[in-house]
């Protein structure tokens, strides 16, 4: 081969890792002399097992960043299936759990003089509210757990939803001889700005707390609004939290030490803690006055200035019509109207939407945001397109971020969350109707 040398070229000739007998590596090395030419071998082998080891952590890296990649698309589609998931068992909790406490209400009215029939639906309405506040905890937590927890403010009387969380805690603070105390330092604005369901799921975790492990005593709970921030303290007198257990009450399906066979699933605080976060807060743990346990937290809750809300119109005459095509609601809904004094229409589908909207010129459509064959969104916007100007009201079973809620480009007036009361029902519909 050194005869095939081009003696002009006087440049060295390298061949780099040539494997030689017994394992042997070395790069070869052609030198032109002054006569002839002259062959050098170099060790190579520490280089050539570098070289190969480095091979192979590139080839090792190459397969990690596949497996990684793979891992990370298995993930992201174990999160789309379990956001799937809770959109789905929201829906299927909500729709029944909005019979179950509406036509209690029904019958607690249809037998006003009936003090036992009384106690039986105030019984089944706190079941119902319990077990409506357990599964929003289990799906928020999932909802955390997936980075799908989002916010839907709106304006908010402070006095009024205080007042609807006593009235459902109440029952349960008398069950066991204990006082609920709510106080208001100094003056509360009229109407705040904040997610008023959020805000009321913190109160029935922090409060509800309080009275499952006071056992004498009672559980006071007091409102301050300063600079556009609100203060709330939630303090009792029962046993207290150690040390120990105040470094891990926050974590989710924590239980306290010594607690027994309490009730919930331990997700109360943890919930409460982030709920609270995503408002723009903080909540801490203290004590009360040496004695019992006193949690406090601020959010912000800037001030509606007066005129954002409009002012309640009379019910007794409007027109409404209702679209749900789960029959048992559709028949819920027209009995409370028609209580309220309004001539009601149901539909059951789209077609029979659009007609009797057509048809009746109600002042005030209810869409329920799955219909079915539509949903309530593309309705709406259809109802638009057709010429309606009136109230138009989304229901729906799935809250605003979950995965299924297509009501963020609907051109509604409200957006209501299931289940709703008769009382928020009528209440809200005659702030809307124009």
């Amino acid at each position: 081969m050194l005869t095939t040398l081009d003696g002009s070229d006087t440049a060295p000739r390298i061949w780099r890792f040539v494997e030689l007998a017994k394992d042997i590596v070395c790069h070869v090395h052609i030198i032109q002399l002054d006569v002839g030419w002259g062959i050098a071998l170099l060790d190579a082998r520490a280089e050539h097992a570098e070289q190969q080891n480095r091979q192979q952590f590139a080839h090792e890296l190459a397969l990690l960043q596949r497996e990684r990649e793979a891992m990370i698309e298995a993930l992201d589609q174990a999160n789309r299936l379990k956001s799937e998931f809770i959109a789905r068992m929201s829906h299927e909790f909500r729709t029944p759990l909005t019979s179950v406490l509406g036509y209690s209400d029904q019958l607690r009215e249809l037998r006003p003089d009936d003090p036992e029939v009384q106690r039986h639906m105030d019984a089944v309405g706190r079941g119902a509210q319990h077990l409506m506040h357990l599964i929003e905890n289990l799906l928020d937590q999932a909802r955390i757990e997936v980075g799908q927890l989002k916010l839907n403010p709106s304006g908010c009387d402070l006095q009024e939803l205080s007042t609807e969380v006593e009235q459902l805690l109440q029952p349960v603070a008398r069950q066991k001889q204990l006082s609920l105390a709510w106080w208001f330092e100094g003056e509360m604005p009229p109407r705040v700005w904040l997610d008023v369901t959020r805000l009321k799921q913190v109160l029935i975790n922090l409060v509800g707390n309080a009275i499952k492990f006071t056992q004498q005593g009672g559980v006071n709970v007091e409102f301050q609004w300063h600079d556009e921030r609100l203060q709330v303290s939630v303090a009792d007198t029962g046993p207290g939290i150690s040390d120990a257990d105040a470094q891990k009450i926050f974590e989710p399906f924590r239980q306290l030490a010594g607690a027994g066979h309490t009730k919930g699933a331990g997700l109360g605080l943890t919930i409460s803690q982030a709920l609270v976060q995503a408002m723009g807060g903080k909540i801490a743990l203290g004590t009360n006055n040496g004695q019992g346990a006193r949690f406090l937290f601020r959010i912000d809750a800037p001030v509606i200035q007066q005129g954002r809300r409009q002012s309640a119109k009379p019910l007794n005459g409007s027109k409404i019509l209702v679209s749900d095509d789960d029959v048992d609601l559709l028949e819920l809904f027209r009995l409370s109207l028609s209580s309220a004094g309004c001539q009601v229409h149901t539909a059951r589908n789209a077609a029979e939407t659009l007609e009797k909207a057509h048809r009746e010129q109600p002042d005030a459509v209810l869409l329920d945001l799955n219909l079915g064959d539509d949903d309530g969104a593309s309705l709406a916007n259809r109802l638009r397109a057709n010429g309606f100007q009136k109230t138009i009201v989304l229901l729906s079973a799935t809250s605003p971020g979950d995965v299924g809620y297509a009501a963020n480009d609907a051109q509604v007036d409200a957006r209501w969350t299931k289940p709703i009361s008769r009382n928020q029902l009528i209440h809200e519909l005659a702030g809307l109707i124009r």
